[in-house]
């Protein structure tokens, strides 16, 4: 089965964020087809391989799309696959995914990793765990899921804080006795204002993603959630941004009389890969053989190469083709899916 074939198979089965059974039991079949060996972990991440071999090269993909490329009316020419313009295409993985299972069928010596739900902040490579990856010593691992043309390299991505904040104030009668409430939205709504927003410096940004406080006018609310995101190549930034974001909450809380309930979660770290990696220059040479000129660049994502580095693993993101992604504008350049199947069979020498 060619590239082309499997992503079309793939496309059609709905694999949102922790629902991606459909995608794994697809690539179960498949992998097996090919005498690949497998395990999972409890989060659903798998793992295949076709031999014991001690020094393994990784490949990796998620099986998850963002909720819009759920049931994705994909169309396609002779150029490109792409959408009707009312859903996602899924492209991001999708496409990795068909070139892996391209790529197999040659069996080659390569450890293969398809994570889950890594669109919720790389929620399903969080999971992993060095123990997983034994009796393997992996020294280098591509991760194929990023927009650009093949061949080029990711060599920098921020690391991520989440922070979800709770005002709790008193609710009352907002005709008879407002002055009896305390608004937690004003409380809430004076925090966001005093909070830095959008682009901090060159290597920080910060956003409000979410205000929520369902309610009726009629009543003064006693509870507004807000959710912030903050990424930064630098930890020292990213901490004192997430700082200054959570002592604004405290302080337009205690001003106002409310409560204020915090939690910050710690996502995942930064990484910058020097010019003399290794697995970089791997990457590059394959580029080359290809026909295609080895580029670099940074990104403001992260990705599961975030967290497979913080075991201690040479992780790369490599760019894919797909343009667009996560919108309704989505495609992939029928040219780039190719040229991806070229560019693994030199990576991984088959």
């Amino acid at each position: 089965m060619n590239v082309f074939e499997h992503f079309r198979n793939l496309v059609s089965i709905p694999s949102p964020s922790w629902k991606e059974d459909g995608v794994s039991s697809y690539i179960i079949s498949r992998m097996s087809e090919h005498g690949y060996f497998f395990r999972d972990d409890e989060a659903g991440n798998l793992l295949f391989w076709n031999s014991t071999a001690e020094s393994k090269l990784m490949i990796v993909c998620h099986m998850d799309t963002v909720e819009r490329a759920v049931d994705a009316h994909m169309l396609e020419n002779e150029e490109y696959f792409f959408t009707d313009g009312h859903t996602a295409l899924g492209a991001d993985d999708k496409a990795a995914i068909a070139a892996v299972l391209t790529i197999a069928e040659k069996k080659p010596d390569a450890l293969f990793l398809f994570t889950r739900a890594e669109e919720l902040g790389l929620q399903g490579s969080a999971k992993l765990e060095k123990r997983f990856f034994e009796p393997f010593s992996i020294k280098e691992a591509y991760i194929l899921d990023a927009a650009g043309d093949v061949g080029t390299a990711i060599i920098s991505a921020p690391g991520k804080n989440r922070i979800e904040i709770t005002m709790l104030g008193r609710t009352a009668h907002a005709g008879f006795s407002p002055e009896k409430g305390i608004n937690a939205i004003k409380a809430a709504a004076k925090a966001v204002a005093s909070s830095p927003s959008g682009r901090i410096d060159e290597e920080t940004t910060c956003n409000v993603g979410s205000f929520m406080a369902p309610g009726s006018t009629n009543i003064v609310p006693d509870k507004a959630t807000v959710i912030y995101e903050v990424r930064s190549l630098s930890d020292d930034k990213r901490r004192n941004v997430s700082d200054l974001i959570i002592r604004n909450a405290e302080e337009a809380a205690a001003e106002a009389g409310a409560e204020c309930n915090v939690q910050l979660y710690d996502l995942y770290s930064p990484y910058i890969i020097e010019e003399t990696d290794k697995a970089l220059i791997r990457a590059m040479e394959a580029a080359e053989t290809i026909g295609r000129d080895g580029k670099t660049k940074p990104t403001s994502g992260g990705s599961d190469a975030n967290n497979l580095r913080r075991l201690g693993i040479d992780a790369i993101t490599l760019c894919i083709g797909y343009e667009n992604a996560h919108s309704v504008n989505e495609r992939i350049a029928k040219s780039e899916m190719e040229a991806l199947v070229s560019y693994l069979a030199v990576l991984l020498s088959v």
